[in-house]
């Protein structure tokens, strides 16, 4: 039976995950929340997933577990690097397979030890002379590749000292022989290099917890654990924004500019709070990176049509035919640069955003882009567009449209996402809107022209 307390604590996790599911309604993410549970063998790590597992599934979240690969693979040498490269694959590809296919059937995916773990092995390994250097370096970097770590949201360290773990290995063992890993020495030394690793690479991930289970009770790890998860899954729902103070901006810019005019506005003053709160503050102006996606050489783009229910009453995109793909600057853009300027974190935005909304990859590689700044008293006065223009062959590009944020129509006989249209066509036929149209009358036509003076036409 529970006590007073664990049952007031089950309650008000209980509360937090109904206002949870309450804001999922409103705000529908993109894709599911990630967790990696990592850390010492024995470390309570298993228990703590299960149970966190168990309360979100009876509390209305869609839940799926990636289980541990090590028992299944076939490399028989546990502290040979090939066994880490393909546990650490092995939990790339059930990831990567769960978000490519059930991303919108899933709320939550957990790892039973993923990316964050191929790390700590891999230090362990080159600590201890297992690993050479040239394939240590390789190693790392495959893993820390920006476009696997993005999709970490939390990751969950697990520690107990050596004692702790060895006695709740053998707990309910008939036999005291060691196995290869749950022994003194290597536990105590890989105890330790996960600590280093944490302060190693904290900074590439969203965010990395540890938590020592040495002196707690089972049921305050998994409540430790739980009540961290949500929280996450709050953060994610009530997302942060990037926005710059108006006052910033010279007033008197004309609605097409380049970004060397707001630089060090971006570079000085770019800020995140509560996508609610920015969007009610008229002193601040939200920055969106966007992507004009191009045939190259050719005056036809990649169009696009939100669905109605994606878009407020009030939005100038509403039953408009786009021109471009992204959005607004999420505070988590901001955690993938190792030398960070802001321009950079508005092209990974860039490319998280259209890898999100159509799912192709981008390359925005311009300095010094475009920007679009609408101010004819709607909503259009509070965003600031960055555009990018990517070029690349459109025959060769399959784009995603999940239904629910961009659809391919909403009625027959209306272009929808996915169209490749001249940008004659676009102007004079289709309903768009004022950034479509800048896009094409002072970008892409003043892009054109000045291709052509370069090519020698003029």
């Amino acid at each position: 039976m529970v006590n007073a307390e664990t049952a007031k604590q089950i309650q008000e996790l209980e509360r937090l995950a109904a206002k949870i599911l309450a804001l999922k309604r409103r705000v529908r993410p993109r894709r599911p929340i990630v967790i990696e549970f990592s850390g010492s063998p024995k470390s309570g790590k298993t228990s703590a997933l299960n149970s966190l597992d168990i309360f979100l599934r009876r509390n209305g979240f869609r839940t799926r577990v990636l289980t541990e690969r090590a028992s299944v693979c076939p490399i028989p040498n546990k502290f040979d690097p090939v066994f880490n490269v393909w546990t650490g694959c092995a939990a790339l590809n059930q990831l990567m397979d769960t978000i490519a296919n059930n991303a919108l059937r899933v709320d939550v995916i957990i790892m039973d030890r993923g990316f964050f773990d191929a790390l700590c092995w891999f230090e362990w390994q080159r600590t201890n002379g297992l690993l050479r250097q040239d394939d240590y370096d390789r190693f790392i970097n495959f893993f820390l590749a920006p476009r696997f770590r993005m999709v970490i949201d939390l990751v969950l360290a697990f520690d107990a000292s050596p004692d702790t773990s060895i006695e709740r290995e053998y707990r309910n063992l008939l036999t005291r022989k060691e196995g290869s890993v749950m022994r003194r020495e290597v536990l105590a030394s890989y105890r330790e290099i996960v600590s280093k690793s944490l302060e190693k690479y904290k900074h590439m991930f969203r965010q990395v917890t540890m938590s020592n289970t040495d002196q707690k009770t089972q049921d305050k790890v998994s409540y430790d654990i739980t009540k961290l998860t949500l929280e996450k899954l709050r953060g994610i729902a009530d997302e942060k924004i990037g926005h710059i103070p108006r006052s910033k901006i010279n007033s008197g810019l004309s609605s097409v500019f380049r970004f060397d005019e707001i630089r060090d506005a971006v570079e000085g003053s770019m800020a995140y709070a509560e996508r609610d709160a920015v969007e009610h503050d008229s002193s601040l102006v939200q920055l969106l990176p966007i992507a004009v996606i191009k045939q190259r050489g050719e005056p036809r783009i990649l169009v696009g049509r939100k669905a109605e229910k994606a878009v407020s009453v009030k939005s100038p995109e509403r039953k408009k035919l786009l021109g471009y793909f992204g959005g607004h600057v999420r505070e988590e853009d901001s955690n993938f640069l190792v030398d960070q300027n802001n321009l950079e974190v508005l092209k990974q935005c860039l490319y998280r955003e259209v890898k999100e909304e159509i799912g192709i990859d981008v390359d925005p590689s311009d300095d010094n882009p475009y920007c679009i700044w609408v101010r004819d008293g709607t909503k259009s006065e509070n965003h600031l567009a960055v555009v990018f223009v990517i070029e690349r062959d459109l025959q060769n590009t399959r784009v995603t449209v999940d239904g629910e944020e961009m659809v391919r129509y909403e009625k027959k006989g209306v272009t929808g996402t996915g169209a490749i249209l001249n940008t004659n066509q676009l102007l004079k036929r289709e309903k768009i809107d004022s950034w479509t149209k800048n896009i094409i009358e002072k970008i892409i036509g003043l892009q054109d022209t000045e291709d052509a003076y370069q090519k020698g036409l003029f």
